[in-house]
């Protein structure tokens, strides 16, 4: 699998962005390297505050504060999209007289301007849409082999001023004496 990983560094901080061309979804990346943040943003109250992690007994320090997923799609992955999305709304496709999308009219955001009846009521979603998110979950792997260094360090605390303050952020699972809380 090709990709790319670079970094930006600017005034109070850094950014990681990796970037691929189909393989993992973003949210199988991110399993990965959502453990690296060095920070999290509080948009409540406008606020960055830092994560704290060890790995191999070490305090370490990352340096990014904001770690991104850039995926691109292949014509191929597009395409096998496109298929799902038709395979499974085909009669809907029927009823409203539409064949089934093309890769390019996909490439140029004409499908936007697709709605089928009786699912796509509200305006906002279309034929665009459900293959965009069709192409967020596709993945050509079951499951992400865990990383080696990524199993060597752990967070240990964030600075705890958002769950003071703010929206209730915290790096750390909520645990009670039952078990994990859910933040809802």
């Amino acid at each position: 699998m090709k990709l790319s990983v670079r970094s930006r560094t600017y005034s109070g901080g850094a950014s990681i962005y990796v970037s691929l061309t189909d393989g993992p979804n973003a949210a199988q990346v991110e399993a990965i390297t959502g453990g690296f943040k060095a920070a999290y943003f509080d948009s409540l109250i406008d606020y960055q505050g830092s994560i704290y992690h060890m790995m191999d007994g070490q305090q370490v320090c990352f340096g990014a504060n904001h770690i991104a997923t850039v995926r691109e799609h292949s014509d191929a992955a597009v395409q096998s999209a496109i298929d799902r999305v038709y395979r499974r709304y085909k009669s809907n496709f029927t009823e409203n007289r539409l064949i089934a999308p093309t890769v390019d009219q996909f490439r140029s955001g004409d499908l936007y301007r697709v709605q089928l009846s009786g699912l796509h009521w509200d305006g906002a979603s279309s034929v665009q849409t459900m293959i965009h998110a069709v192409l967020a979950k596709q993945s050509d792997r079951l499951k992400v082999t865990h990383s080696k260094t990524a199993s060597r360090k752990f967070v240990t605390h964030d600075d705890g001023y958002s769950c003071l303050c703010g929206e209730g952020f915290s790096a750390m699972p909520r645990v009670d004496r039952f078990g994990p809380v859910d933040a809802d």
